[in-house]
């Protein structure tokens, strides 16, 4: 993994990566809640994301106690990719590392499937996941081993 100061929206300038954002488990009927942080400015990036992410999170996960659990989503908007890994069941909640292992083990499943591509994604689950950056970083490398250094990891 390469861990880079900087904007993660830094990635939308790469050809032929994915750009991803920490996300939690809540729709609304304006999409997937994508209100501060990270995933606002990705969502400030494009407008269609919080929509688009929340067909994809009601196709791929789980609703368990009123908050879906699905770990990674992909989806295609004007001609990029983009990611949503999931680190809070709920927005007002703080980050959770067992969240952040699921998501990262279907990102990895994502990135096996898809060789050569790369991902750009703010660093998840510090900030206002409340996470030290340490513990994340060593569940990210045991869950993303082998795939690992496709991943670019912005910290501001």
């Amino acid at each position: 993994m390469i861990v880079k100061r900087g904007n993660f929206l830094a990635g939308l300038q790469a050809p032929g990566t994915l750009v991803a954002a920490p996300t939690n488990g809540v729709l609304t009927s304006r999409g997937l809640v994508m209100g501060a942080g990270a995933a606002k400015a990705l969502a400030e990036a494009e407008p269609r994301l919080p929509h688009l992410f929340a067909e994809a999170v009601q196709r791929e996960g789980i609703l368990r106690n009123g908050v879906y659990l699905y770990g990674f989503v992909a989806v295609e908007a004007g001609g990029r990719s983009y990611g949503a890994f999931q680190t809070k069941a709920h927005f007002r909640g703080r980050a959770d590392l067992h969240l952040i292992r699921l998501a990262a083990s279907r990102l990895r499943r994502f990135l096996e499937e898809r060789p050569g591509l790369e991902v750009h994604m703010a660093f998840p689950g510090i900030g206002l996941g409340g996470l030290k950056p340490g513990e994340v970083l060593e569940a990210l490398e045991e869950a993303l081993a082998g795939v690992g250094d496709r991943v670019v990891l912005y910290r501001l």
